[in-house]
């Protein structure tokens, strides 16, 4: 089927703002599903709005494609870019809006990747009555958590990186400075990209130099994001989380166990099983998680190979991710019976098995929750061993943070995210290692892991890094999945200084993985207290990380008591 592309296209919003679009559809006379993509990212740039959907082969396949910039960016208007806030609104003005074009079926799906994925779930909550499906991949959930705060750190690499390099650039043209001061702050914001450890070292962090302070206008979300270091009235209003029983239509969610955004695909997913706004998309709702990183769907995730059936372009051997939505698209905007009814709700990868599988829900109910205990011996097993010591220490510097090696990171590209060889850390004083013995046969862990701390500190505040990792026979050690705690943060709720030398209980969420530890391989689990520039340096002080001036080291212990038996608590699956 010919396709013709339809550019800048008017997108009128109630509040008289124009955003632009650029429409891929049939030559052919007829109507058309309609596919709505909204970006902050140009709608031009095809690695990101083509990354996971070509519009061109969804055009030739009976689409009208609509790729539009989101309010404040590119093409569209709007004044100053605000992540989230107007997304609301103007995903149901634009859905209302594609429904009425004359080459429209009036019906509409929205779909993307990241943002964009935000941006279908916002649509979908808005209630437009045309949305009938929505295809999110590694999408959001708590807009102001899920980007940036994790366990109470700020997660700065990821705002930072996202700030300067994926806003920054645009939203210095937008403003319109004289040209003889645009080139030397265009120059100005590219150095500071690369040389992005640097400057993020640089204290305090509420005066960061890149995203110009003094400017209201350049990019004002940097400090908002910042001035909320705990939930309050304003993140409220930046969830999704309380909005998914206003969503009618059902959603294919595709995820990635090294992804940033993984925890909040996953609930997304369990949202809309428990609790969507109509049976229909109860029902059929579904869930699909590969091991990639975030944007990165190849067999290649950081310095492992998953195999070929693990690559966007060929999954499971079957199709690529483009006909996997177009199938999905096929069913409830075609209403065509291509068998996706059958097929089940859940696919995911298993990594170490390499091998994809379905799965009928997420969780698993057959997951058992075990226990395996950090030792004092410094082994990790899942029984208690003889003490050879109460508690193992370690001082946390953070004028000389542990480095940040993989992990699921948004971050420019000298650091790679997903499962990298731990080496380089595994040499530091300031990171205590617990390793088991050579497994016997193979080990499947699927499911949340969680990490039970009993820990001191000899400052009012400090942070607690776990990483569980797979050890293989030639001694390389990988990074499997990893979480953060924020001490003052420990409830989750308030800001509590900590009595330096108290013993305090800590759970530590590692998100979810699907691995099976093959025999003759070892677990081993790092504990530390940075991973700089993934999070902001806790100054150990009890001042917020981004308004201390100054960085104090302090002498941080992990206990294996009885009464204070740390461990991590593992979904094994065992085979029937």
């Amino acid at each position: 089927m010919s396709v013709i592309v339809d550019k800048n296209i008017v997108v009128p919003l109630r509040d008289g703002i124009e955003l632009r679009a650029d429409i891929y559809r049939p030559a052919a006379a007829g109507r058309y599903p309609v596919l709505l993509q909204r970006t902050p990212y140009n709608k031009e740039l095809w690695p990101i709005t083509a990354m996971t959907l070509d519009p061109i082969r969804a055009a030739a396949a009976g689409y009208a494609v609509v790729i539009q910039d989101v309010r404040g960016r590119w093409t569209s208007g709007g004044g100053v870019f605000f992540p989230y806030r107007d997304e609301l609104n103007d995903g149901y003005d634009s859905v209302a809006w594609a429904a009425e074009q004359p080459y429209s079926s009036g019906r509409i799906g929205c779909y993307g990747l990241s943002y964009m994925g935000a941006t279908s779930w916002l649509a979908a909550a808005s209630g437009h009555p045309a949305l009938h499906a929505l295809s999110p991949t590694t999408a959001p959930n708590d807009f102001w958590r899920d980007h940036f705060w994790r366990g109470g750190a700020l997660n700065i690499g990821t705002l930072a990186m996202w700030a300067m390099r994926a806003i920054g650039p645009a939203a210095l043209i937008r403003g319109r400075p004289k040209p003889a001061e645009f080139f030397p702050l265009l120059t100005q914001l590219i150095d500071d990209v690369d040389n992005f450890e640097n400057v993020l070292r640089a204290l305090p962090l509420n005066q960061f130099t890149p995203t110009r302070p003094d400017d209201v206008a350049f990019l004002p979300f940097f400090y908002e994001f910042l001035r909320h270091p705990v939930q309050d009235k304003w993140t409220a209003s930046l969830l999704m989380t309380d909005k998914h029983s206003q969503v009618t239509a059902p959603s294919l969610s595709i995820a990635g166990w090294h992804d940033l955004l993984l925890a909040a695909d996953l609930q997304h997913f369990r949202a809309m099983r428990d609790g969507a706004g109509s049976e229909h998309a109860r029902r059929h709702s579904k869930l699909m998680i590969g091991p990639w990183a975030h944007g990165m769907f190849h067999s290649v995730v950081g310095d492992l190979d998953f195999g070929f059936r693990a690559n966007g372009m060929f999954l499971d051997l079957k199709e690529d991710l483009t006909k996997l939505q177009l199938r999905w698209f096929d069913r409830w905007l075609k209403e065509e019976r291509n068998g996706l009814d059958e097929e089940s709700a859940v696919k995911l990868f298993v990594q170490g098995r390499n091998r994809w599988r379905d799965e009928n829900d997420w969780p698993l109910a057959r997951a058992r929750a075990t226990p395996w205990f950090l030792n004092g011996d410094a082994s990790f097993s899942s029984r208690r061993t003889a003490m050879s010591t109460d508690a193992r220490s370690f001082v946390y510097d953070p004028h000389d943070p542990c480095p940040t090696c993989g992990g699921t990171l948004l971050l420019p590209t000298q650091y790679s995210p997903g499962p990298v060889d731990q080496s380089a850390l595994l040499i530091r004083r300031d990171v205590l290692q617990y390793t088991s013995s050579a497994l016997s046969t193979d080990l499947e862990i699927t499911g949340a892991v969680t990490a039970v701390l009993y820990v001191t500190t000899s400052g009012r505040d400090t942070d607690f890094i776990v990483k569980l990792c797979d050890v293989h026979p030639d001694g390389r050690c990988f990074n499997v999945c990893d979480g953060v705690l924020r001490l003052s943060f420990r409830d989750g709720q308030s800001r509590q200084a900590t009595e330096p030398g108290s013993v305090v209980k800590i759970n530590i969420d590692l998100w979810s993985t699907a691995m099976v530890f093959k025999a003759g391989h070892r677990l081993r689990v790092l504990v530390t207290s940075s991973d700089f520039p993934r999070y902001d340096r806790n100054p150990n002080t009890f001042e917020l990380a981004h308004e201390a001036t100054k960085l104090v080291p302090v002498l941080q212990q992990v206990l294996h008591t009885e009464s204070g038996a740390s461990h991590l608590v593992l979904p094994e699956i065992h085979s029937n």
